[in-house]
C-alpha cells in the first residue's frame, strides 16, 4: 500500500487541486491519497469560502480519499506553525509514505538543502545572520542574504554535485523565499527534518496564475494546465461577477458543489464578520488584545486609536496596516481576537476525520492498525479520547466552527446546525 499525503485548504478546491491528487495517483503510483486540510478558517485570517465539510466533499468527489481537519489554532497560524501541525497529523498515522505539495520552483533538493541549514543553523549561519540583522534588515531579508553568503561555500551543500538542481540556487535564493509556495514548502521540509519523519517529500512546480494574482483570464481558462489561483476564484465571486465566470476553473464534480452553495448564498467572506468584529475589539483594552496571537502591542495601540473609524473587516484591516505590518498579519490577529484564540500548539494529538471514500475503507483499517493519535469519525466522542492538550485545542476549533456556523446560518437564514450535529461525509 503506498499513501501520498497532501496538506491543504482548498479555498475552494479547483483544477489545480485535480492536477495534483492525479499526479499523486499516476506520477507517485500512490493507491489513496489523504488530505490534511484547514477546518473553517483559513491561514491567512479569515473564514473559508465554503464550510469544511462542502470542501471536503469536493476534495473526496474529485480524487481524495480520506480528508482530516486541521483545527483553527493551527489552520490560521504561520507557515511554520501550519505545516509543523499538518506535517505531524500525517506523521503520527504511521502509514504515510510521501508528501506532495506544490512549489514555484518545482525541485524538492533545493528545498531541503535550505531546510537543513534553517533546522540545523550551523553556527556560520547564525554569525551571517546577526550581522545582517545589526545591519537593520528585516529578519526576511536578513534570512535570505545570510543564505546566500552561507552557500558560497561549496562544502555547504549537501548535494552529490553542482550538477543540474543544485547549481543554480545559490543565484536564486532570494526568489526562492519570495514567493510563498516555496516558503511553505521549505517549511513542510523543516517539519520533517524535526520530527525525524520517514515520509518523503515531494513538489510538483506551480502551474498557471501566481498565489497573488487577483482575476483569472482568458488564456488560463482555456488551457488544461492554467491554473487559475484560489485567490483569483474568490476575489472574482467576491466582485460580484457571479459564478459564471469561475465554475471553469474547477473540476465538473467541486464546481456543482460551488455553485450550489452560492446559489444558496452558503459562502462567507471577511466583512460577513465586520459586526461581529466590531462588537469584540469595543470590548477589549490594549493589554487585553495583545494575549491573542499574532497580536503585537504597537497593532494593539493602534487598534484601540482607531476603533471609532472601523467600518468594516477588510477596511479596517486595511487602515491598520503599516510598512511593519503587513495585512495578512493584522488579519489573523482580528480572527483571533473574534475566535479567542490564545495558543497555538506545534502538533496536533489526534487526527479528525471529516469525510472518505467508502473504497478507502482499507486505508482506516490500516490507520487504525498504526496511528499514535485517536482517530475521530464521531465530534461526540472526543471529550471521552483526548488527552487535556488535545481537549483544548478541540474546543478552541468547536467554538470557532460553531462560530462561523451561526453567521452562515443568520446569511442564509436556514436553522443553526451545530459542530456534533454535522454528518460525516461519506462517498461510495
Amino acid at each position: 500500500m503506498k499513501v501520498t499525503g497532501i496538506i491543504a485548504e482548498y479555498n475552494p478546491f479547483h483544477r489545480g487541486h485535480r492536477y495534483q491528487i492525479d499526479y499523486c495517483r499516476e506520477k507517485l503510483k500512490s493507491d489513496y491519497v489523504i488530505i490534511a486540510m484547514s477546518g473553517d478558517f483559513v491561514q491567512r485570517g479569515a473564514p473559508a469560502l465554503l464550510p469544511k465539510h462542502l470542501r471536503a466533499e469536493m476534495a473526496l468527489r474529485c480524487g481524495a480519499d480520506l480528508v482530516l481537519e486541521m483545527p483553527v489554532s493551527v489552520s490560521t497560524a504561520s507557515a511554520e506553525t501550519f505545516a509543523m501541525a499538518g506535517v505531524s497529523i500525517l506523521d503520527n498515522l504511521h502509514v504515510v509514505d510521501q508528501l506532495c505539495f506544490g512549489s514555484e520552483y518545482g525541485e524538492v533538493s533545493a528545498l531541503q538543502e535550505l531546510a537543513a541549514v534553517l533546522v540545523k543553523e550551523p553556527k556560520e549561519y547564525r554569525v551571517l545572520l546577526k550581522t545582517f540583522l545589526s545591519e537593520g534588515l528585516s529578519f526576511p531579508a536578513a534570512r535570505s542574504q545570510a543564505l546566500i553568503e552561507y552557500f558560497k561555500d561549496p562544502h555547504h551543500f549537501e548535494g552529490d554535485d553542482f550538477d543540474g538542481i543544485l547549481t543554480p540556487l545559490l543565484n536564486q535564493i532570494v526568489q526562492i523565499l519570495n514567493l510563498p509556495n516555496n516558503i511553505l514548502g521549505i517549511e513542510y521540509c523543516k517539519a520533517l527534518l524535526r520530527l525525524d519523519s520517514s515520509i518523503r517529500p515531494v513538489t510538483l512546480k506551480r502551474q498557471g496564475m501566481g498565489y497573488h494574482e487577483t482575476f483569472p483570464d482568458q488564456q488560463t481558462a482555456s488551457s488544461s494546465l492554467n491554473f487559475a489561483s484560489a485567490s483569483a476564484i474568490r476575489n472574482t465571486l467576491k466582485s460580484g461577477f457571479g459564478t459564471n465566470e469561475i465554475l471553469g476553473e474547477l473540476p465538473d464534480n467541486a464546481a456543482l458543489v460551488l455553485e450550489t452553495a452560492v446559489n444558496k448564498n452558503e459562502f462567507l467572506l471577511e466583512d460577513d464578520f465586520s459586526l461581529l468584529l466590531q462588537y469584540c475589539l469595543l470590548n477589549e483594552t490594549p493589554e487585553s488584545l495583545i494575549s491573542y496571537t499574532d497580536m503585537s502591542k504597537d497593532l494593539a495601540t493602534r487598534i484601540c486609536n482607531q476603533i471609532n473609524h472601523f467600518e468594516n473587516f477588510t477596511q479596517f484591516t486595511e487602515l491598520l496596516k503599516t510598512k511593519e505590518l503587513t495585512y495578512t498579519r493584522i488579519q489573523r490577529a482580528l480572527l483571533h481576537t473574534i475566535l479567542k484564540i490564545r495558543e497555538q500548539p506545534k502538533g496536533i494529538p489526534y487526527a479528525r476525520v471529516l469525510g472518505f471514500r467508502k473504497s478507502s475503507s482499507p486505508l482506516l483499517k490500516e490507520i487504525k492498525q498504526h496511528t499514535t493519535i485517536p482517530v475521530i469519525t464521531k465530534a461526540a466522542d472526543a471529550s471521552g479520547i483526548l488527552s487535556a492538550d488535545g481537549q483544548k485545542i478541540w474546543n478552541d476549533n468547536l467554538r470557532a466552527s460553531n462560530i462561523y456556523e451561526s453567521i452562515l446560518a443568520q446569511k442564509t437564514g436556514r436553522p443553526f446546525v451545530h459542530e456534533y450535529q454535522k454528518q460525516l461525509v461519506l462517498l461510495f
